[in-house]
């Protein structure tokens, strides 16, 4: 919902502009960068410049009801008086700015409908420029700036109602192109892919094929951005492969006072180790740069096995993980019943006495390193997708019969190919607006694979008895994944995180169900208590937050690794008045004490 008619917040704005104006232009502060002052990159004078005002005591009493005593009257009031004062602020920032990025006022909901925001400031920057005046804007008003890319977050990371959500997809690069191989150089041994944080992952794989080089770990589909996958440490299934933020080696990104700062693997390094997974808490990511290895032919396997066979035989399921680069697991629950029951429960919704889940047929999707002798003479294919029709489960098929749909759906796809590498990780599209959403938590894998076992066990014990209980699932898809960890403050695949018999590695527990199906919170919440002494935690951008005590926990699992953040971004000096945070992220990490 886009709001447009705002005349009637004009008389109000101009006089807060008229005192606004009182005071003088804003400058680039660097006396505060002691020791970090080849961090700050000259982007010369913006063409056209505009000027930034200085705060004035009016715009504080128009922001105060934003912050304060809101929540303390009715829903339908409260909106009321955020939108009353949201336009006033329109008119300032639409001044302020020049017309240069378009501000709207908008009602956000992300691309499965859990996560909405009834009012907030929504500008998308084509220029550091542009980008770097809403932040001094914003840092003039008092406002918070959160950056989003394809919105695909699940959790509350998304900037406060009432405040400034900056769509970083059209930025494009004051100084290079979109998208830049870099060779290898003193001190950096490697090739590295330097491109702007807004790209979307399909993109970054076609360039990275027609370069010749890959990463070794992507996740499930390629409609994300490269900067909403390095923020919240978006991970693939690669054994021996960390997540996206495990492949950074320096970042480029514009701070609360404005200045595009660059930061490099080699010269911070502990301040990278909270920057490669920051929330969005280090500012608006500019570009990224990545390491890349040479590219390599990768045979691409699809699979259906028993899942009593797999997911429930320890040992098998070890030995099929370890030893592969890349294991997909995708079990799709009540699929393994033959037509004349499936007709049966669709006329009487009968569970037939012989079914179990331990008969159901698993999707196992396995990617290796091809031999030449393979490949040779084969076409070596580009992506290819799961034809799901908008779901990532079932396709058309809906209720308890959507498993059978989705391995019919699976089975469609070749049963060998041949990839560039990066060109075999994304095998399904994201679902349409509203089909499904995703839960996610990760465990340590122990090197007897015994508690990636008793996570399986849970879910799928969990299900089977609500399918028998009452003819539903409280998922619709279970999809365990695998990588390899790494040093990283809020990683969630964190080398720091251990526990006995440590394998180095972690697990992924996703689960996809619609919101509102029966069971799927409860699910996560029992799964979350069941392994709390393991040190469960969420996936960053996942469903967790509607479980009670979730923060506290999260507290506890990442123990001094939270304050360990907090530090270097305070070293980093990006952000001393929390402009990048938001409520949510307040609570877990507090508000920073030396704001200036």
């Amino acid at each position: 919902m886009k709001i447009t008619n705002l005349a009637g917040a004009a008389p109000l704005a101009v006089l807060a502009l008229c005192l606004l104006c009182s005071g003088a232009t804003a400058r680039s502060v660097l006396d505060d960068l002691n020791g970090l002052e080849d961090t700050v990159v000259d982007i010369g004078v913006e063409p056209a410049a505009h000027s930034i005002f200085k705060r004035s005591a009016l715009v504080e009493d128009i922001m105060g009801p934003l912050s304060r005593n809101v929540r303390q009257v009715d829903e339908k009031t409260r909106s009321m008086l955020v939108y009353h004062h949201m336009k006033i602020l329109h008119s300032i920032l639409e001044m302020l700015l020049g017309g240069n990025p378009r501000v709207d006022i908008f009602q956000f909901i992300n691309w499965d409908k859990t996560i909405q925001i009834d009012q907030l400031f929504y500008v998308k920057p084509k220029t550091v420029w542009e980008a770097r005046r809403v932040i001094l804007a914003a840092r003039r008003l008092g406002m918070h700036v959160r950056a989003t890319g394809a919105g695909h977050s699940r959790s509350p990371l998304y900037v406060d109602e009432g405040n400034i959500m900056m769509d970083v997809r059209d930025l494009q690069r004051h100084d290079g192109p979109f998208m830049e191989l870099n060779q290898e150089r003193p001190g950096r041994d490697f090739k590295t892919v330097t491109a702007m944080t807004g790209v979307y992952e399909v993109e970054l794989n076609e360039f990275m094929t027609k370069e010749g080089v890959a990463i070794l770990a992507q996740p499930l589909n390629d409609q994300e951005t490269l900067g909403g996958m390095v923020a919240a440490s978006t991970h693939g299934s690669t054994w021996s492969a960390p997540t996206y933020s495990g492949i950074v080696v320096e970042m480029r990104l514009l701070d609360s006072h404005g200045r595009l700062r660059r930061f490099t693997k080699e010269d911070h390094p502990m301040i990278m180790k909270a920057a490669s997974c920051n929330l969005g808490m280090f500012g608006i990511m500019y570009d990224i740069t990545i390491k890349v290895e040479p590219t390599f032919v990768v045979k691409a396997e699809n699979r259906f096995v028993r899942l009593g066979d797999l997911m429930l035989n320890k040992d098998a399921l070890r030995a099929q993980v370890t030893g592969s680069f890349l294991t997909e697991i995708s079990w799709f629950p009540f699929n393994k019943i033959s037509d004349a029951a499936a007709e049966e429960y669709s006329r009487t919704g009968a569970i037939p006495d012989d079914w179990s889940a331990a008969d159901d047929t698993v999707w196992l999707r396995t990617i290796n390193r091809a031999q030449q002798s393979e490949y040779q003479g084969q076409t070596i294919l580009g992506p290819s997708y799961l034809p799901t029709k908008g779901s990532l489960s079932g396709g058309n098929v809906t209720g308890l019969l959507r498993g059978r749909g989705a391995i019919d759906i699976a089975k469609k796809l070749s049963p060998k190919s041949f990839h560039y590498l990066v060109n075999a990780f994304p095998v399904i599209l994201p679902p349409r607006w509203g089909t499904e959403t995703s839960a996610a938590f990760m465990l340590n894998i122990d090197n007897s694979f015994d508690r990636v076992y008793r996570a399986f066990n849970f879910m799928i014990s969990r299900s089977e008895q609500q399918i028998r209980d009452n003819g539903t699932t409280p998922m619709n898809a279970l999809l365990p994944r695998f990588f390899q960890n790494h040093e990283c403050f809020l990683c969630p695949g964190n080398a720091e995180i251990q526990m006995p018999n440590d394998s180095g590695r972690t697990l992924v527990i996703d689960f996809l169900a619609p919101p509102a199906q029966q069971g799927f919170y409860k699910a996560a919440a029992d799964f979350v208590e069941f392994f709390k002494n393991e040190k469960v935690r969420p996936h960053w951008a996942k469903r967790h937050d509607n479980i009670a005590g979730i923060i506290d926990h999260v507290k506890d699992v990442y123990g001094s690794l939270l304050p360990g953040f907090s530090e270097q971004k305070r070293l980093a000096r990006v952000d001393p008045c929390d402009m990048f945070m938001n409520s949510y992220l307040i609570a877990i990490f507090g508000r920073s004490q030396s704001c200036y």
